[in-house]
């Protein structure tokens, strides 16, 4: 992984105007989402869209002028590459060989949730696809036709010994309105055997043409189902379901040559739910901080405009103050033309000591303590 590395914010500006944003980010170790999200938190503008084209053509395109900013902070960038993470799941299985489990033709079946399995499959009732439906409420983890069931419960019962002897536990507790899961490493892991079905688009016969006119009610199934034989054995994790994996008949390698492969990575997805846990806590950690970064720059952006407000208003009552006096000094000339009846310019004297006081009362340079003093304090009000 690429160090770290430090840029002011004039550099990136110069940067990005001059190097494609996607080149530019292979550079620094981020994506171009990365560094875009990057200059607009440091208020850089970036190139729009066509601005290479035209300078491919020989255009001389504006450049976007760097703003100025409040918030120093913002100068200085801190750039961090990212780590290239593997695929959560890989394709490939752990390195140690998988074991063989042979199942053969005539297993019997005798792990008691198999058998609860094949006890909650009726085979009195078919669902649209002309799959067998379970007993009212329960959940089971096979979806077969009744062609395939023996052989799906013959894998089942197989791996399901399997887990047993490696000291894994299975649940599927009564009432048994939940799915199957295998505990791995104190990670829940479900299972589901399923039937491959084939779909195409129903075609309306004449027969059913006929019966829609008798009956505006009913109408003809859309789709129509193809049971293949072919089994499908998907296995995923209960926390994420992204993290899943699944096994399916081919020509020339059937389901039941694969159950090694399947038994051995119940351990492997349960190591990928604890690594995706993991990077589930970091993310939220890393946002936790960018947000405290963020928090943090929102306080010195108002700390900044406190300040601000706090120095504009002493130099506007200053201003006033030294608008009154030079009032005042203008007033006290004029008093002293001989033109001037002794009366007013009695009346000017008084006048001219009112100025003095109330220029003295509102200028803040009368006492600097108390400029300090709002200056250092966040809390205050002043109004005048």
């Amino acid at each position: 992984m690429e160090q770290s590395r430090k840029i002011t914010r004039a550099e990136l500006y110069e940067k990005v105007w001059k190097t494609p944003m996607q080149k530019l980010a292979a550079e620094f170790g981020l994506s171009d989402v990365g560094l875009a999200k990057l200059c607009k938190r440091h208020q850089i503008p970036v190139p729009g869209r066509g601005y290479w084209a035209r300078l491919q053509f020989g255009q001389k395109p504006t450049r976007t002028r760097l703003p100025n900013i409040a918030d120093v902070a913002l100068d200085s960038i801190l750039i961090v590459p990212h780590e290239k993470r593997p695929p959560e799941i890989p394709r490939l299985m752990p390195n140690q060989p998988a074991p063989v489990i042979e199942i053969s033709e005539n297993r019997s079946i005798t792990h008691r949730h198999v058998l609860r399995v094949d006890k909650s499959i009726l085979r009195c009732k078919k669902d649209k696809r002309g799959m067998p439906v379970a007993k009212q409420g329960r959940l089971v983890p096979v979806d077969v036709s009744l062609e395939s069931l023996p052989r799906a419960l013959r894998i089942l019962d197989a791996l399901f010994d399997a887990l047993d002897g490696a000291g894994y536990c299975i649940e599927w507790g009564s009432p048994y309105t939940s799915p199957v899961n295998v505990i791995v490493l104190n990670e829940k892991i479900t299972l589901s055997i399923s039937e491959i079905i084939e779909r195409k688009q129903h075609k309306i016969t004449l027969e059913e043409t006929s019966h829609q006119k008798i009956d505006s009610w009913w109408s003809p199934p859309r789709w129509d189902y193809t049971l293949t034989g072919r089994l499908k054995f998907t296995l995923l994790s209960t926390e994420a379901s992204h993290l899943q994996h699944t096994w399916a008949d081919r020509k020339k390698q059937s389901l039941e040559s694969r159950v090694g492969e399947i038994f051995l990575s119940f351990e492997f997805t349960a190591n990928s739910v604890k690594k995706y846990r993991e990077d589930c806590a970091e993310a939220a950690r890393q946002r936790a901080e960018e947000q405290k970064r963020a928090a943090e720059r929102r306080r010195q952006e108002e700390e900044y405009n406190r300040k601000f407000e706090v120095v504009s208003k002493f130099a506007h009552a200053w201003r006033e103050a030294v608008q009154l006096r030079e009032f005042a000094t203008s007033l006290k000339k004029s008093a002293g033309s001989p033109a001037v009846p002794l009366e007013q310019k009695l009346a000017i004297v008084r006048i001219l000591d009112w100025i003095e006081r109330h220029a003295n009362y509102i200028d803040p340079l009368t006492d600097v303590g108390e400029i300090i003093r709002r200056f250092k304090k966040s809390e205050w009000q002043w109004n005048y």
